[in-house]
């Protein structure tokens, strides 16, 4: 047996009414002002008043041409909107009953004559659990005054601020006018499109997403999921739209906070895209990826490959967090991409192997994001295969992430490579002076480091590519602040780097001379002249200074940046 019947609202759903909206603020002043702008007013005054029966209070009132019919108001999902408002806004009626859960009082116009009523509502009549009282307001009242109580501690100022500012009435707050903006200020490009305004925004290409409200409907502005377009290394785009006359573009109901996703949000997301690529094709070139520039292509916008530009290799830090300040370069056919390299401490390996290469290698970093484009795919590749020690008779060969079994300082170090043109790869073997092996990230002292015995590296130049390659502060301020981590690590490969280049004993006495260094001789004069004798626990001072009056602060008291001893 079959059956039809009526879909209907119960009337128990009309003692919910006070949830549909949050009774914000923010949500009334919202609502109060489309309302406004649909009846035909232009401008609108909020001020916040002393009401003789509501106490502290907000009065909106417009010059529009008020009511025709009171109870249309109070009518959940009635509009009373005339056919071409409802056509081009989708008008549902809702919005008045953000107040439900404060109540109301009204002063309207009767619409088309000298006479007013007045009428006052409690939370409870929204609800149909009590009456909406009116009466004969005063002759010669204008517009529309809506007065609703004022909750302890509103911002009412900047609630006002953020309703007006992108409104297209005219707004005072306590008689002074509220600044309102353009919504696709600074826009690169506008386009009208099925009654919204499509403002096309250029960020650097460093920024990633755009948040924040991206959709103007007539004043109230939300976040709507929006396509983006990201260039590698030039400017990205990202849009916002200001709804004119769109009843396509539907708002999730009665709050109005979200768009419904429909065949037309597709629609206007397709449309911003395209505009996006359309723009592009306007300029002299572009880094996009290379899966946007097939999307461009299916969408029958034609576009030339990406511009042959890539960011030459400069080997990564253990420290983290530090900004690549390096601008991409035009490479060409005999570029190298260097690839597969697993972290600083073989980045660094390979970069100072590199730089004694007459000419060095014209590398650059990878972009997996122009995988496709045919003059990328082209370009030749080095990535790092091993190392190798000699020492006398012994060669060893290991894996990057291996450890030698020669001494500290063999006769000589190469870093191996491997080269791969299309379906040739050629083998490469640098010779290099200095190598650490370890993992990322781990302590000084838990690397191997590794230095020709015909190295002319210094102690200096060891200690700045130990820290390049190793040293990576904790942001626990547990373990000491970033200067004094800097310094530890700092006296820990001085330490290392004169025991391994000279000997234990000349690091023994630099140690001596930094703790002097630090702690003593910038308490004393220029022309200080001091001698210090040390002998198992004695100490003998003596020196021409001894016969001036000297300003040594109490210990404990030096130059942030101390040295730690033990």
């Amino acid at each position: 047996m079959s059956f039809t019947f009526h879909a209907h609202v119960a009337e128990e759903a009309m003692a919910k009414v006070g949830r549909l909206f949050n009774a914000s603020l923010d949500d009334i002043l919202n609502e109060l002002l489309q309302n406004a702008r649909r009846s035909g007013a232009t401008t609108v005054e909020i001020t916040q008043i002393n009401d003789p029966d509501l106490g502290d209070a907000i009065s909106v009132a417009d010059n529009g041409p008020g009511l025709a019919n009171p109870e249309a108001l109070f009518t959940l999902g009635r509009s009373a909107w005339d056919d071409q408002v409802i056509s081009s806004e989708d008008a549902a009626g809702m919005g008045f009953f953000a107040l439900a859960n404060r109540g109301v009082k009204i002063i309207a116009q009767k619409r088309g004559s000298d006479q007013s009523w007045v009428l006052n509502a409690s939370p409870s009549a929204f609800s149909g659990e009590a009456l909406v009282k009116g009466a004969e307001g005063p002759a010669d009242h204008r517009g529309l005054a809506i007065i609703f109580p004022q909750f302890d501690r509103e911002k009412v100022p900047a609630a006002v601020v953020h309703a007006a500012k992108y409104c297209p009435l005219e707004v005072t707050l306590n008689g002074e006018e509220i600044e309102r903006a353009d919504f696709l200020l600074g826009a690169k490009h506008v386009e009208d499109w099925e009654g919204i305004r499509i403002g096309v925004f250029h960020e650097p290409s460093r920024v990633h997403s755009f948040s924040g409200h991206n959709v103007n409907f007539h004043g109230v502005t939300l976040y709507v999921p929006l396509p983006d377009l990201h260039q590698q290394f030039h400017h990205s785009f990202h849009a916002r739209i200001d709804v004119d006359h769109c009843a396509a573009l539907k708002l999730v109901l009665p709050a109005r906070k979200e768009i419904v996703q429909d065949e037309f949000l597709v629609q206007l997301r397709t449309r911003i895209q395209m505009l996006y690529f359309e723009l592009l094709a306007q300029e002299d070139r572009h880094s996009l990826a290379r899966k946007d520039h097939a999307l461009a292509q299916s969408l029958g916008v034609s576009l030339p490959d990406a511009a042959m530009l890539l960011k030459p290799f400069v080997p990564s830090t253990a420290e983290p967090d530090r900004y690549d300040y390096r601008s991409p370069e035009r490479v060409s056919e005999n570029a190298i991409i260097f690839e597969d390299a697993d972290g600083p401490v073989e980045e660094q390996n390979v970069a100072r192997a590199i730089s004694f290469l007459p000419g060095g290698l014209p590398l650059f970093d990878p972009k997996p994001a122009f995988e496709g484009y045919t003059w990328y795919d082209a370009l030749s590749r080095v990535a790092l295969t091993g190392y190798r020690a000699t020492d006398g008779a012994t060669v060893q060969e290991i894996a990057p992430e291996d450890r030698f079994s020669v001494p500290e300082r063999p006769e000589k170090l190469e870093v191996l490579l491997t080269q791969t043109d299309g379906d040739v790869t050629t083998d490469l073997c640098v010779e290099t002076d200095v190598l650490v092996l370890s993992e990322d990230f781990i302590a000084l002292d838990e690397a191997d480091i590794h230095v020709t015995s015909f190295s002319t590296v210094t102690p200096g130049e060891l200690v700045q590519f130990l820290g390049a390659a190793l040293f990576s502060p904790s942001d626990d301020v547990v373990v000491g602040t970033y200067e004094q981590q800097s310094q530890w690590f700092s006296d820990e490969a001085e330490d290392l780097a004169i025991t391994l280049l000279e000997s234990s004993a000349a690091a023994d006495l630099n140690l001596i001379k930094r703790i002097l260094r630090r702690e003593l001789t910038w308490r004393l004069p220029n022309d200080a002249d001091i001698s210090i004798r040390i002998r198992g626990r004695d100490i003998d001072v003596g020196g021409s200074a001894l016969d001036q009056e000297l300003d040594l602060a109490p210990h404990g008291s030096a130059p942030e940046g101390g040295c730690k001893v033990g």
